[in-house]
């Protein structure tokens, strides 16, 4: 059940990614930058910190390690991409309501997690979870801002060289 959940969930998240990239004017670079960033940063860390401190035990159920694999290298860095994409054409007031309903997903998400037994807490707990997924999205936010940056700086360069 939880598989499906996932896989669902993820191609749901897909979706919605090309739909706004095709509603926006997002370029190809700017989006691969997000989730492959995205991706990088959220399966490190798991394999990183919390399999190396043992903060999380996953499970060892065939069936729900894919579930979670689906979670940890899809699900959440697509839905982190989506999230990072809104919050930086948005206003404040509307990316503080963005940034409080993502808490809540996360919260959620991780209950259903919790329940179907994906894994199981050590030395952790929902609040500090809260935290990660807050950093790790804030850490994702600047790190594509600061690449959209450098692509203007490129533009620049290329508009001086064309007046020389």
């Amino acid at each position: 059940m939880v598989i499906t959940f996932y896989f669902t969930i993820s191609w749901l998240m897909m979706g919605l990614l090309i739909f706004n990239r095709q509603d926006s004017q997002i370029s190809r670079s700017d989006l691969l930058f997000l989730v492959l960033l995205s991706c990088l940063i959220n399966t490190h860390t798991y394999l990183g910190f919390f399999e190396t401190f043992k903060w999380l035990k996953t499970t060892t159920t065939p069936k729900l390690y894919i579930a979670f694999i689906l979670f940890r290298s899809l699900f959440i860095p697509l839905f982190v991409s989506y999230i990072t994409l809104h919050l930086t054409n948005n206003t404040l007031k509307k990316a503080l309501a963005l940034v409080l309903m993502y808490c809540l997903i996360i919260i959620g998400i991780d209950k259903i997690n919790l329940n179907s037994e994906l894994y199981n807490f050590k030395k952790w707990n929902q609040f500090i979870t809260v935290i990660y997924y807050l950093l790790y999205l804030f850490f994702v936010m600047f790190a594509f801002k600061w690449f959209r940056g450098l692509q203007c700086q490129e533009v620049k360069n290329k508009d001086d060289v064309g007046r020389k």
